[in-house]
């Protein structure tokens, strides 16, 4: 085994990695490090990725702001106070301690945000962490190797080459973000970024549709395309389907104007997103508006596999959708999507969101934090700022010092022979009944009963109208053929 890796099992062994004055000290040194050295780590990142000042300075800004959030999550006073509660014989039910030892595999994509997130949060959570660097020409690396092993403690952190050893692997939380199979159900523990699960957008016709566009385009083509969290299908509502593709070509032509050339993904990735929109356009399934690397792609049918694929690259696929029940149910979806951006009326929104199954849905908006960093892991609660959070890393370990109250007292009287309570006095409390909802009546219409309503109004304000118009001239000609009879 590594000696830098036996070291930090140690640390483990001996539990400073829990002591908070530990762990802050940690963060902080980490956070003065890549201050000292921020010329140095956002010149790399531009040597790597080619990409544009704007988007290097938002990686930054969110890599170092990820330090700063877990950092000040630690509360030197509250840790101290809950650790004695038990001493004042008081429960601590909300205690948790560091899972152990962290394995972080990072992406390529936005690579200093992907490695800093999850190393703060492990740390501020009591844990100690392996970072998996290979031997690369990568300029970030080399930065990051001198910076981290100057920052962090040698008994909390190491850096080492891909670690193999099932029985490590076994024992650690893997944070892997390279995984593209479905993750092993034996290493449910373990935080595989979901890069095969689709992100989908849907403009109903409620919605804001330039705004709509804007934000879809945006999120799209910025960053190279290569975001997990950039959307790989629109379903556009039939009705404003030409208004959101002429808004959709306009901001696409702006940001092919000011276009930065990033090389973040690998060529493969998005030559068979170019393959697979070109074979689309070869059977007339689909037609496109753009450059050869830069397009808008509207699906006219249905049988395409451009509707099924993860999309790597500047390539937008829209097909129409001729509702919100056509948007959920037509398409099969995986459960769950990675995220959602629904971009419609707050009830329409409301239904979207709550049939359609997505790890994350954002309502008439795409969030720029979202689209920089790793796809999250689905066996977790979103972690929306950061991708990652404490939790993650530790576990509960709940201490518990106070006698049962409530209805368990009445179970510990019993089982003690207190002689408080009887065994007929606790059947009864058992077969007690639960007190009524108090439901009120459903006055109030849904959102499919309000269109039933609405649409039946509209008929039968055209209906009653002609039916009372034509029964007054059926009943004046009947009167008049009676007068005729009798005169």
């Amino acid at each position: 085994m590594n000696p830098a890796v036996e070291k930090l099992l140690v640390t483990l062994v001996d539990g400073r990695a829990e002591v908070i004055r530990f762990r802050q000290d940690n963060l902080i040194s980490l956070h003065n490090e890549l201050r000292k050295e921020s010329a140095a780590l956002t010149a790399a990142q531009e040597k790597d990725t080619g990409a544009s000042k704007t988007e290097i300075e938002a990686e930054h800004f969110l890599a170092l702001e990820a330090v700063r959030h877990f950092y000040e999550s630690l509360n030197f006073s509250e840790e101290i106070e809950a650790e004695y509660l038990v001493a004042h014989g008081k429960d601590n039910t909300s205690r948790r301690t560091g899972a152990g030892l962290v394995i972080i595999r990072p992406t390529t994509y936005t690579r200093l945000f992907s490695i800093l997130s999850p190393l703060a949060a492990a740390l501020a959570a009591g844990s100690v962490v392996v970072l998996e660097l290979e031997d690369t020409l990568s300029q970030l690396d080399s930065v990051l190797r001198n910076v981290l092993t100057r920052a962090l403690n040698q008994n909390a952190f190491c850096i080492a080459k891909k670690i193999t050893d099932e029985t490590l692997l076994s024992q650690a939380i893997l944070v892997d973000q390279t995984n593209t199979a479905t993750p092993n159900a034996s290493r449910a523990n373990h935080l595989i970024s979901a890069n095969g699960a689709r992100t989908v957008a849907i403009v109903d016709r409620t919605a804001d549709i330039e705004a709509a566009a804007k934000a879809i385009t945006a999120a799209r083509f910025s960053f190279g395309g290569q975001s997990p969290y950039a959307p790989d299908l629109v379903l556009v509502n039939e009705f404003v389907k030409k208004e959101f593709f002429e808004a959709c070509s306009k901001y696409a032509s702006l940001a092919f104007a000011r276009e930065t050339t990033v090389k973040r993904a690998s060529d493969s990735a998005s030559d068979e997103t170019r393959k697979a929109v070109q074979e689309a356009e070869d059977k007339r399934l689909a037609s496109s508006f753009g450059s050869k690397d830069f397009k808008l792609v509207d699906i006219q049918d249905r049988n395409a596999s451009l509707l099924n694929i993860k999309i790597s690259g500047r390539f937008l696929p829209i097909t129409t959708s001729s509702g919100l029940v056509d948007s959920i149910y037509t398409h099969e979806f995986e459960n769950p999507l990675l995220a959602a951006y629904l971009f419609a009326s707050p009830d329409a929104a409301k239904y979207l969101s709550q049939f359609l199954p997505a790890h994350v849905s954002v309502i008439n908006q795409i969030p720029s934090n979202l689209l920089l960093g790793p796809a999250a892991p689905l066996s977790h609660e979103a972690a929306f700022g950061f991708r990652y959070n404490r939790e993650m890393f530790s576990v509960a370990r709940p201490h518990f010092v106070e006698k049962p109250a409530g209805a368990l007292a009445k179970l510990e009287q019993l089982l003690t022979s207190s002689g408080a309570i009887t065994a007929q006095n606790l059947h009864a409390l058992a077969v007690a009944p639960l007190r009524p909802t108090n439901q009120p009546g459903n006055s109030r219409l849904g959102f499919f009963e309000q269109g039933f309503v609405l649409g039946a109004g509209l008929i039968m304000s055209v209906v009653l109208p002609s039916l009372a118009y034509g029964t007054w001239i059926g009943g004046r000609r009947v009167f008049d053929y009676a007068l005729k009879l009798r005169g």
